[in-house]
């Protein structure tokens, strides 16, 4: 039996409009060719095959980009950040210099890696085929990096965050009851009980609780369940300890090694926690945390490698730090000028400072938290 269409062609602005309502991530394709970089905004981008890893990407015929990649064969995926969209619209221009003062990695080839995207992947193209006003590449992925963060999207037209808006009520509001300490170290979260008082869904009250179990603010306890994480001078030695260790085996790999760029962008961050301690007090610690948390997490991901980024991460010392400190409290000057003697260090190459420096560091961190536990009665 056959089926007669009776609806005319979708139009081409029918066709836009209606897409347009499909929320996809945002990606920045890159790839060398001929001793010159190239660069472009690609939202079709999908996942092609897990064994072995591929991706299918499309670009229009009419781009740089794509004929260079057709002519290399080798190319970057570049997922963006959520704060990312103002490097989203430059790459998605055919005018201007795109790489400029952004941090880049070099790839196999050379083909050129941003550095701050949330995650990027080297591929090799194993086929491509021209497919109306696009070139569509399969390609196999030969490596892949991640860091933590949330993804800029495209939707409608325009850039922006993806974000649950129930996941971020529930998140925020737990965190700050932990910070607050209106959880006591007795109380125990039960998921079920979480998620009626929050009327919503108890895998969105589990993905809050797993993200704060990761900022080092709660802890699975195999009897009690989810309970907040108590500090003591112990705790707090042991995790500083722990990031210390890590940083002096960073310090062996890269110092001296690493490009400018990078180096670069230790200071950028280091000065951001310049003007947050004066005069022995913080001045603003929700800032202070999130920027030396940026500085420290930047040293670590100097070598590059997922596994010991993870490893970082689930100490929680930005979490321990968050629950200790606060505005006006007191702070150890020379973790200021400590941030500054790292980044010199790194600057000059030299190893030998810069382990002695981060070893210093680590017993001015210590001292600060310590007289805040102290303060506090020996446990928080």
């Amino acid at each position: 039996m056959s089926v007669t269409q009776t609806e005319s062609p979708t139009s081409n602005e029918t066709f836009r409009h209606v897409i347009g309502h499909f929320a996809s991530g945002v990606t920045v394709l890159t790839t060398r060719r001929g001793g010159a970089d190239f660069g472009a905004t690609a939202s079709a981008v999908s996942s092609l095959s897990l064994d072995p890893p591929m991706l299918l990407v499309c670009l229009n015929t009419r781009s740089n980009t794509q004929e260079a990649i057709h002519a290399s064969r080798i190319f970057g995926v570049n997922i963006l950040d959520e704060d990312q969209g103002i490097v989203a619209e430059r790459f998605a221009s055919s005018r201007g210099p795109k790489f400029d003062g952004l941090s880049v990695d070099r790839g196999a080839g050379g083909v050129p890696l941003l550095a701050d995207s949330l995650a990027y992947c080297e591929c090799s193209v194993v086929e491509d085929v021209r497919a109306g006003t696009h070139r569509v590449f399969l390609a196999n992925v030969t490596r892949a990096v991640a860091r933590e963060g949330s993804p800029l999207t495209y939707f409608r037209g325009k850039f922006g965050r993806f974000e649950v808006e129930q996941d971020r009520i529930c998140y925020t509001e737990l965190r700050t009851r932990i910070l607050d300490r209106t959880f006591t170290l007795q109380d125990s979260l039960d998921i079920g009980t979480l998620a009626r008082e929050f009327a919503t869904l108890p895998a969105t009250i589990y993905h809050a609780v797993t993200k704060l179990v990761s900022d080092g603010l709660l802890a699975r306890d195999p009897e009690r369940g989810y309970v907040v994480r108590p500090v003591t001078p112990e705790t707090s030695e042991q995790a500083f300890d722990a990031r210390c260790a890590i940083e002096l085996g960073v310090a062996v790999r890269t110092v001296g090694r690493v490009a400018r760029e990078k180096v670069a962008r230790l200071r950028l961050l280091m000065e951001q926690t310049v003007p947050l301690v004066e005069g022995g007090q913080f001045l603003d610690i929700e800032a202070y945390t999130k920027h030396n948390e940026a500085f420290h997490h930047a040293i670590v991901e100097l070598v590059n490698n997922p596994t010991l980024t993870d490893s970082y991460a689930q100490l929680g010392v930005s979490g321990l730090m968050v629950s200790l400190l606060r505005e006006g409290g007191e702070a150890v000057q020379e973790i200021i000028d400590d941030h500054r003697a790292i980044v010199d260090a790194y600057e000059r190459g030299d190893l030998a400072d810069a382990t002695r420096v981060i070893v210093r560091h680590n017993e001015n961190a210590k001292e600060t938290t310590r007289r805040a536990i102290v303060a506090a009665g020996g446990e928080l």
